[in-house]
């Protein structure tokens, strides 16, 4: 991967959050789950790339872009993590609920 490549594939990665933070924000849970796996495509490449020495100004230019990344994703937590809460409390009572009636069949049996 060449410095340009590896530039252009952290922009991408910064559109993409942007389009995840919209997609958070709206409470479009789906498709934000789907632009996460795309997300996760983009992170593998960066990460199974070999190291790429940057000038000056690349170096500037990949660490402003990560600044962005890392802001999409502290907003996209904070706009998830009730959400995953409310889910969790969801999934706890549901389980305590299929506890209780096979204990009552069990009894009944």
């Amino acid at each position: 991967m060449t410095s340009n490549e590896m530039l252009t594939t952290y922009e991408s990665l910064s559109a993409l959050t942007g389009t995840m933070l919209d997609a958070a924000s709206q409470g479009e849970w789906d498709h934000l789950a789907a632009l996460e796996q795309r997300c996760q495509g983009y992170v593998g490449s960066l990460m199974q790339a070999a190291p790429v020495p940057l000038n000056e100004t690349e170096q500037r230019a990949k660490v402003a872009i990560i600044r962005t990344i890392l802001q999409n994703d502290a907003k996209i937590r904070a706009l998830t993590e009730p959400r995953l809460h409310e889910l969790q409390q969801r999934l706890s009572m549901a389980r305590a609920g299929q506890r209780s009636v096979d204990a009552y069949g069990a009894q009944r049996a």
